[in-house]
């Protein structure tokens, strides 16, 4: 014998009706609904995944770049008027091929001046920023301090540098670079 609990009523039938099924058609809709949801989900994950990925990849090549130019600006300002050719080379490493005559002619006093004198100076690199950046060019700001000291005496120059950088297989390289005030 069966009771309705709420409303204390028995109900007769209540023993022979089979228990309630899901029909064939409401579990394909839902079947159909849950695999829509899981395909969107697992679409999300891997939209987010990619950005997340290409934002890691483009703040590694800003740092790529700030980088090369705070090491060329180091190595522009450290040198040792007595070993001009270690001091020339280490800053040619960082250089385009076609930026090395280039530098090589600007240089070529300051060189040669270096060498008299017996200086030596230390540079110091004080905030770098990039400026722009794209996938094979990148301009980047240098604030850096360079301390020289000679037989004619002793320097405290500062300088603030824009720095035009070209990717080539891969490598950051120096294009050019331009005082800035």
């Amino acid at each position: 014998m069966s009771t309705d609990t709420h409303a204390g009523i028995h109900d007769p039938g209540a023993e022979k009706r089979p228990a309630r099924r899901l029909g064939a058609r409401t579990v394909r809709i839902v079947t159909i609904v849950l695999a829509v949801l899981l395909v969107l989900a697992v679409g999300a994950a891997v939209w987010m995944w990619t950005k997340s990925n290409a934002a890691d990849d483009k703040s590694r090549e800003r740092a790529s770049a700030a980088a090369t130019a705070g090491q060329f600006a180091l190595r522009v300002d450290t040198f040792d008027g007595k070993d001009i050719e270690k001091y020339s080379k280490s800053v040619q490493e960082l250089l385009t091929t076609k930026y090395r005559t280039e530098f090589d002619k600007q240089f070529a006093p300051f060189k040669q001046v270096y060498a008299q004198a017996q200086a030596t100076g230390t540079g110091k690199i004080l905030v770098t920023g990039v400026g722009s950046i794209d996938e094979d060019s990148a301009t980047v700001l240098v604030a850096h301090d360079a301390a020289v000291k000679s037989k004619l005496g002793n320097q405290e120059r500062h300088f603030r540098w824009s720095i035009d950088l070209v990717k080539v297989k891969g490598k950051w390289l120096v294009d050019e670079f331009t005082p800035v005030n």
